[in-house]
């Protein structure tokens, strides 16, 4: 077992800290730089750094690290990464995919949630309106929809769209995908799973879209007008991938139009920074004001006294002090 000096490149929570050093092995040594910095960095990354915990990667960095033999990025998302550099030096980079069971539970809460329009129900009783149907002749009634019998379509089938279908299963839904991955024939439990360039063929049979995709240039905006053009007008978009997949003024007018019946999204357009603490997820389009839409604060890599998203990044690095072959370890050149 060698001794492994691992770098944070990012300032991470107490518990997040207490939490690594409680899994990795005690060869396994946690480096806190004073500074999260460029400059911070290179300079430490000089005392003998043998991998990254992180996604803040700039070239002073990696031209000082010689003998960083691996970069963790603490989560699954990669693409704030700069591929273009990462590919000039002998690194490995790795992502976690540990909290994809989390995601996935969340996912599935925010489709009920956007099909049985409990939200929006929750929203109206707090004024006392029950919108009976009966009231209004029936204008304001808005009955929840069902599930069973239903198509369920994943744009991206990795680790999180595989959790969601087998939580889904009970339901007795048809599943299909569109996906990057090379497949023989469609893998249980889909019925149907076509490339990335037959995006539309999901989408049009579909009830419940889950858009599960890493960001790639190639993903970027793939959820447009078209996509939504051939979707069900009583079908249902849900996200919990990054907002830039989906076109934003697309997806407003979208569901402003009711060209599809609902939408429940996590990753947004706009966030908050350190001195806009409180931030709408637009600052384009009034989101906030469709009733027929989810919105959720990224929040479904989160679970209450756990720490999912660092299980995979716990395994990378005492796997490096042992000599063990790396898991999750992201292509370079397909960008995820």
């Amino acid at each position: 077992m060698n001794n492994i000096r691992v770098l944070m490149t990012k300032p991470f929570f107490p518990e997040d800290i207490a939490y690594l050093r409680d899994e990795l092995v005690e060869d396994v040594e946690l480096v806190q730089p004073r500074e999260f910095n460029v400059e911070t960095l290179a300079e430490a990354v000089r005392d003998r750094i043998d991998a990254l915990l992180g996604d803040q990667i700039a070239k002073p960095i990696l031209d000082n690290a010689v003998q960083l033999r691996l970069i963790q990025v603490p989560w699954t998302g990669v693409d704030r990464l700069d591929f273009d550099l990462l590919k000039q030096y002998p690194v490995a980079v790795c992502n976690s995919h540990s909290n994809a069971g989390v995601v996935a539970e969340y996912a599935v809460g925010l489709m009920m949630a956007a099909v049985k329009k409990i939200p929006y129900h929750d929203r109206q009783l707090r004024k006392g309106k029950w919108m009976r149907p009966s009231q209004n002749g029936g204008s304001a009634f808005f009955p929840p929809d069902t599930m069973y019998g239903k198509t369920v379509g994943f744009i991206g089938y990795g680790a999180i769209a595989r959790s969601i279908a087998e939580m889904l299963g009970g339901f007795r839904v048809r599943f299909i995908a569109a996906d990057a991955g090379d497949y023989v024939s469609p893998p249980a439990p889909l019925d149907l799973v076509v490339g990335p360039d037959a995006v539309g063929e999901v989408a049009s049979e579909s009830d419940i879209l889950f858009i599960a995709v890493p960001l790639t240039k190639k993903t970027e905006g793939v959820v447009n007008k078209d996509l939504f053009q051939r979707m069900k007008p009583g079908s249902y978009l849900i996200n919990v991938s990054r907002g830039e997949v989906v076109n934003e003024a697309d997806l407003y007018h979208a569901l402003k139009d009711r060209q599809i019946a609902g939408a429940a999204v996590d990753t947004w357009f706009n966030y908050p920074t350190r001195d806009n603490p409180d931030a709408l997820p637009s600052v384009n389009f009034p989101f906030h004001e469709l009733d027929n839409l989810v919105l959720s604060p990224h929040r479904s890599g989160f679970a209450a006294g756990e720490l999912p998203h660092l299980a995979d990044a716990v395994e990378n690095l005492n796997r490096l002090a042992t000599g063990e072959p790396l898991i999750n370890r992201v292509d370079l050149e397909a960008g995820y």
